[in-house]
């Protein structure tokens, strides 16, 4: 077998996710119940009429199996291996990323190295994914990763191959993985400072809902996102820590639709937004550095908001800048509700954990005009512009209130 085979296998990959098994064995000295007796006989059942279905109900069985009994079924008939391999597996999430600081597992020192992490669920903690650093020994690359066990230390494995670069194996790896589900992965983060795009196999990703880009080239952020569909939950662009501080994203690149789109946006280094972009933004949760965006345009996001014109159901807005804001133009022509003694009174305590949680300054509160208990909390201090929904309608033994809370995102 080739090392290439051996690595993209199933039977490697599946060995990989064989160390929690002891966790997952039935307790041997309770009784079955009855329940359990009958489940078991169906699927015994249900086993022994598997040669006499059909390619396509076999096809669509396979569907619903987890990684390892896709492994296991493989190896039963020749047959059988061709139809698991014509059947797409779920992959939640790929991650791939350049010199992380992971590599103290298996060194004293630092050394260049690709992580790599194939997820098969939403969930990183259940322990349903493979993780694999690659890294280079001469003219050989190292692939290595940590076999966990119960009640036991965690050991660092490896395997070798001959006369190859690490860097390109790693996304040969990753890509690999992508094409075995058809590029249907539902997450992706990339922190790479030399993605190989001219040799990649991705077209696209047409089902990728969540993206996380760092890199150093304005070029590869463009190139990702065109990738993805312009409809996503989540995206995230930074530069590499060398970078971060003078990287500017342009707004040709912030006007792409993956971004005006997006329900959540971070954006790492600097963002060339400008004010028409910021009120056309559908974002409900925003967290970038602003370079472009001026009181007046500020003080357009909130009036849009106050008459409805906003976001719906919008959260926060965070504008990171040490450009000094006027706050007589900030809200200008909004009548606002000054944190007064009357008002922290009626807001029980909000004001202290707004405070503590979200940082001190210029702060006030403003109201809907479409839902007067509905409102927001806007503070200026020194390096940020902070917007948050912190007003909500309640009701209570028939009386309508204002609920005051500091938004979850605060915390994520």
């Amino acid at each position: 077998m080739s090392e290439d085979s051996e690595l993209f296998g199933l039977n490697f990959a599946c060995s990989l996710l064989d160390d929690n098994e002891e966790e997952m064995k039935p307790n041997l000295t309770r009784k079955a119940t009855q329940k359990e007796i009958d489940s078991l006989s169906n699927f015994i059942g249900e086993l022994e009429k598997w040669p006499i279905l059909d390619g396509d109900c076999r096809k669509e069985i396979i569907k619903y199996l987890d990684y390892k009994s896709r492994f296991q079924l493989s190896i039963c008939s020749k047959l059988d291996f061709e139809i698991v391999n014509s059947v797409p597996m779920h992959v939640h999430k790929i991650e791939i990323k350049d010199n992380e600081k992971y590599q103290c597992l298996f060194s004293q020192e630092e050394f260049e190295n690709v992580l790599v992490n194939v997820q098969f669920n939403d969930d990183y903690n259940s322990g349903n994914h493979l993780e694999l650093v690659f890294s280079q020994s001469g003219e050989d690359t190292v692939v290595q990763w940590m076999k966990r066990q119960p009640r036991k230390k965690p050991e660092a494995m490896k395997v070798i191959w001959k006369s190859c670069n690490y860097y390109k194996k790693a996304v040969e790896y990753a890509e690999e993985w992508m094409k075995k589900v058809r590029f249907e992965l539902k997450e992706l983060s990339v922190g790479m400072s030399k993605y190989p795009l001219e040799s990649s196999l991705i077209k696209s990703l047409p089902h990728c809902k969540e993206i996380r880009i760092g890199s150093d080239s304005l070029d590869d952020f463009r190139w990702w996102l065109q990738k993805m569909p312009e409809q996503v939950t989540s995206i995230a662009l930074f530069p590499l820590e060398s970078e971060r501080e003078r990287f500017i994203f342009s707004p040709d690149i912030l006007a792409l639709p993956q971004i005006m789109n997006s329900p959540k946006i971070y954006i790492g280094g600097k963002a060339g937004f400008t004010d028409d972009q910021l009120i056309c933004l559908k974002a409900k949760v925003m967290n970038f550095d602003c370079i472009n965006i001026t009181d007046e345009g500020i003080n357009r996001f909130l009036k849009n908001w106050i008459s409805g014109k906003g976001i719906h159901d919008f959260r926060q807005l965070l504008l990171w800048s040490t450009q000094p804001r006027d706050p007589s133009i900030v809200i200008r022509g909004i009548q606002i509700r000054p944190w007064d003694e009357e008002f922290k009174q009626e807001a029980r305590g909000f004001c202290d954990d707004f405070d503590r949680c979200c940082g001190r300054g210029w702060t006030c509160q403003i109201n809907s005009k479409i839902n007067p208990f509905e409102s927001l909390t806007i503070c200026i201090n020194e390096d940020r512009t902070s917007i948050y929904a912190t007003g909500k309608k309640m009701e209570w033994g028939g009386k309508v209130y204002t609920d005051y809370s500091i938004p979850s995102t605060c915390f994520s």
